[in-house]
């Protein structure tokens, strides 16, 4: 706690009986994503999100090195734009897809048979096209581009990686695939954010 002087009373003697202000050295992060009520918001997010996130690590690990699993892994981009893309919109704070990470990550540890790699890759980046714009705008346009930006990102590392085993000509099906996964989860998003902001969950900022 820090102190700070305040102007006396009109008609009050100066001195040691001066009025103080109190102020809390926690101040700055209490609006940040940071801040208690923003980091509660996001664990619960992520815990709820549970239920999608750990069904699809144990997918994604059952079908590893096969065509169908690459098929089946950019079809299912759009599930992780859900987890990582609803945080961002509820708690609309710069950082809440990468601390929404982190915690998926403490939780994969023990959940999942990938364990902290179920953040490796473009995931945590979902909040790239909101980074690019200094964090100025935060509408609908906005997220459905940070979910169309995921959706891109991913099926690329998806091609990049599994290119030996599906061959080069189907790498622009795959990524028009992980695309439209990514833009269909945006619009999931958009409606779980709007349901939520009914029910008075989330903190909402005008756009900008």
């Amino acid at each position: 706690m820090s102190e700070t002087p305040n102007e006396a009373l009109p008609g009050a003697e100066p001195g040691p009986t001066s009025r103080v202000v109190r102020t809390s050295a926690r101040k700055g992060l209490v609006d940040s994503v940071l801040g208690t009520r923003n980091l509660m918001t996001i664990a619960a997010l992520v815990v709820c999100n549970c239920i999608i996130f750990i069904p699809i690590n144990y997918v994604s690990v059952m079908t590893a090195g096969t065509q169908r699993g690459v098929y089946l892994g950019v079809g299912l981009i759009g599930l992780w734009a859900v987890d990582f893309l609803l945080p961002v919109t509820i708690v609309r704070r710069p950082g809440a897809a990468i601390v929404a990470g982190l915690l998926y990550g403490l939780i994969g540890m023990v959940a999942t048979p990938v364990g902290p790699a179920a953040i490796v890759g473009c995931r945590a980046f979902v909040e790239l096209p909101l980074l690019l714009t200094f964090y100025r705008f935060w509408d609908w346009r906005m997220f459905m581009a940070c979910a169309t930006c995921f959706g891109l990102l991913n099926s690329l590392l998806y091609v990049a990686s599994m290119g030996a085993l599906i061959g080069s000509d189907m790498n622009a099906l795959l990524v028009a695939i992980g695309v439209a996964s990514g833009v269909v989860g945006g619009l999931l998003v958009l409606g779980a954010t709007r349901l939520l902001n009914m029910a008075g969950v989330g903190i909402d900022r005008d756009a900008r």
